[in-house]
């Protein structure tokens, strides 16, 4: 076993333990994409109760160090997202307790206007950051990667924006994706056809953003939320 992983002394807390796991993942324990174990497995070892461990992952997932799939575990961060600046979320205890219908409509005012700012902000590594965001949700094998990937271009774009409080809010916002209910409302509507469709809109979005265009960019996000929106929360035809 690495020292890396030797437990901090004591019970500790939250913090103690996020920055144990933090020296062990900038060491090297776990690869990009490698499966840590989990929160009861790390609880039973470091001597923590489960909520402890969860903030210590909260912080841990804020910092972009790692990143979690309801169902699926929790997982090191792949490269091209380490390359984010860390910047927490908005300290909002509940983010998790709003629903997806009002994030959504949240979005829907938001977005729009972040990537707008982002089309005048936007460096060359932020449009490749996105780029490899997009090529990843491309090759995706499953629902959960795809969203994944979904949730670290949008994540790309609010970095782009160069504003610490856009970012935070953005991911904030983004912690709903965390949330059963969640999965169950894109699972629902994950068909090819609508991947293809979300495909399309990243790639327009960029492009806006390439282009410098910001009424391009503008109308493109919201075009897309509209677009998620719609199929998440409205009956199917037929």
């Amino acid at each position: 076993m690495s020292e890396a992983l030797s437990p901090p002394r004591g019970r500790g807390d939250a913090e103690r333990l996020r920055h144990s796991l933090a020296q062990a993942l900038q060491a090297g324990r776990w690869q990009p994409g490698e499966k840590l174990p989990t929160e009861r497995a790390l609880g039973t070892q470091y001597g923590m109760a489960r909520n402890t461990v969860r903030r210590a992952l909260d912080a841990l997932e804020a910092e972009g160090l790692i990143h979690r799939h309801v169902g699926r575990g929790t997982f090191r961060t792949g490269a091209a997202a380490e390359t984010a600046p860390a910047c927490p979320p908005l300290p909002l205890e509940q983010a998790e307790a709003f629903g997806p219908a009002e994030v959504v409509e949240c979005r829907l005012a938001f977005e729009p206007e972040l990537v707008a700012m982002a089309v005048a902000r936007a460096s060359p590594a932020d449009l490749a950051r996105m780029e490899a965001c997009w090529q990843q949700a491309e090759a995706a094998a499953d629902l959960a990667a795809f969203e994944h990937w979904d949730g670290a271009l949008h994540d790309a774009i609010a970095v782009a924006t160069h504003n610490r409080a856009a970012m935070a809010l953005s991911r904030s916002l983004a912690r709903v994706r965390l949330q059963a209910e969640w999965g169950a409302l894109k699972a629902r509507g994950a068909t090819p056809a609508r991947r293809a469709a979300l495909q399309r809109q990243h790639r327009a979005i960029i492009d806006a953003l390439r282009q410098r265009d910001r009424a391009a960019a503008r109308g493109a996000m919201r075009a897309h939320i509209l677009y998620v929106q719609r199929y998440m929360f409205e009956e199917e035809e037929g």
